[in-house]
């Protein structure tokens, strides 16, 4: 035990005293927070789009429209409303700002907010709309046609005057809309401008037939009211955010997990081919087992991996105290009072322990990465097979086919978490850890024999001679 703490030690040391393990570190919560800020970032910064409407219908669509992106902006408004009030209390306090912004809208949602919390009411920002309008030229609104118009238009907005321009003409049902933009790609007012045209033509349209518009309004407005009730929500019936949270929970930790234990495996592999390159790992072997070599290789770099996950882990939940102090107080009750923690850490250890030894192994029949591609593709292609499956596993956790996978060892680890929504059953909970830890323990009797045969091989690998040499080895 002392050697092969000894080993662990120096496996850890190695990696953790170089510059590059510390930059690795930083690169994933730095990319990550890139990858959420910049969308908001951009909206934040981006300049609306200066919109002028010039409506040739005589039906009045261009201040029709004008309404309707008033009132989108008005519930882009509400939705960011409540998300505040999620990130500061919790799933509770979002319910309350949706019910105040319903019986008197943004005002009354801001002032539940307030009264929820005065200071994240005080730092809310409103998102910026997506366009501010601009009154046409003269000339455009006396155009003859739609032509004429965009020829203005066109003008505008090469001289800078304007960013996108909507020309409105034709009659009843066969409006036809010229957009002029100063973005040849993809003009960012499109797809909004084209479905308030079509939702405005078809209210008219239905007008035409007779009905009335008080009618058509009452219509507009009904939508059911809608409760998602479970057996296995925590009130017995109402599903509430907190009940949720296991979903998005357990589908993070499968992705997690996946890419911990690729990154940990690769780190051990990579070690045990510079070793053996360097003859490294033969002066190891005159000094210690097989075992406490391996042994002490994967205890250092799952140290290595345990260090990444809790220092991320640190920088998580001090953003989440930060920013959003109610998700998080949500986020805990169900990781600690659910016990999943435990729940995620033993597919964890087991997943980790299962490819790590099965790398090392690998690793030690390697001179170079060129060979351990060799032996790494049908690798990576079992791990992929997860991949495409745990995204499924919100909507279906119960699927059949995520059930059979499930049993399936090398799946095991990132499934059983993405189906934690579904509450698999005791059974399925310790048949799968248990298959799992019987196939880790194989695995890791197969790897430490390949271990011994391959520390000392020499030249290209061959992967029948590799068999062959651990059957005769067993006496096969």
């Amino acid at each position: 035990m002392s050697r092969l703490l000894h080993i662990a030690r120096r496996e850890y040391l190695a990696y953790v005293r170089t510059a590059g393990f510390w930059l690795s570190i930083l690169a994933l919560p730095l990319v990550m927070g890139i990858s959420i800020g910049a969308p908001l970032l951009m909206s934040r910064s981006a300049q609306p789009e200066r919109l002028a409407i010039v409506d040739l219908t005589g039906q009045g669509l261009g201040q029709a429209v004008t309404r309707a992106l008033d009132e989108e902006q008005a519930r882009a408004v509400g939705r960011a409303l409540r998300t505040a009030a999620v990130a500061a209390g919790g799933a509770t306090a979002g319910e309350a700002v949706r019910k105040a912004q319903a019986q008197g809208g943004e005002a009354q949602a801001r002032q539940a907010l307030a009264a929820l919390n005065p200071a994240v009411a005080e730092r809310f920002k409103a998102p910026k709309a997506s366009s501010v309008r601009q009154a046409p030229p003269k000339t455009a609104l006396e155009a003859r046609d739609a032509r004429a118009a965009g020829l203005v238009l066109r003008r505008e907005i090469a001289e800078g005057r304007l960013d996108t321009g909507l020309i409105l003409s034709g009659r009843d049902d066969a409006i036809v809309m010229d957009l002029w933009s100063r973005n040849l790609a993809a003009p960012a007012l499109e797809s909004e401008l084209r479905g308030h045209v079509t939702d405005i033509m078809r209210e008219r349209a239905l007008m035409r037939s007779g009905v009335a518009p008080a009618t058509l309004k009452a219509a507009d407005a009904l939508k059911p009211t809608v409760n998602s009730l479970s057996p296995k929500a925590a009130s017995g019936e109402k599903v509430s955010l907190r009940d949720r949270l296991p979903t998005y929970v357990g589908l993070a930790m499968g992705f997690l997990l996946w890419s911990m234990v690729m990154t940990g495996a690769g780190i051990l592999l990579n070690s045990v081919i510079e070793e053996k390159s360097t003859k490294i790992l033969e002066v190891l072997l005159s000094s210690a087992s097989v075992p406490e070599i391996m042994g002490g290789k994967i205890l250092g770099v799952a140290g290595l991996t345990g260090t990444v996950i809790g220092l991320w882990s640190l920088v998580g939940v001090g953003a989440m105290l930060a920013f959003a102090p109610g998700l998080a107080g949500d986020l805990g009750a169900v990781l600690v009072g659910k016990g999943l923690l435990l729940y995620f850490a033993a597919y964890l250890v087991g997943g980790y322990l299962m490819y790590a030894s099965l790398f090392a192994g690998i690793g030690a029949f390697c001179e170079s990465q060129r060979d351990a591609q060799t032996l790494l593709g049908p690798i990576m292609l079992v791990m992929s097979v997860p991949i495409i499956f745990m995204s499924q596993a919100i909507r279906t956790p119960d699927s059949p086919i995520l059930n059979i996978l499930s049993w399936i060892p090398p799946f095991t680890p990132f499934l059983m978490p993405a189906r934690i929504a579904g509450d698999p059953s005791m059974v399925q909970v310790v048949g799968t850890t248990v298959l799992m830890l019987v196939t880790t323990v194989l695995i890791v009797w197969i790897s430490t024999k390949a271990f011994r045969a391959g520390a000392l091989a020499t030249g290209k690998v061959d992967l029948k001679g590799l068999v062959r040499r651990l059957l005769r080895r067993e006496g096969v």
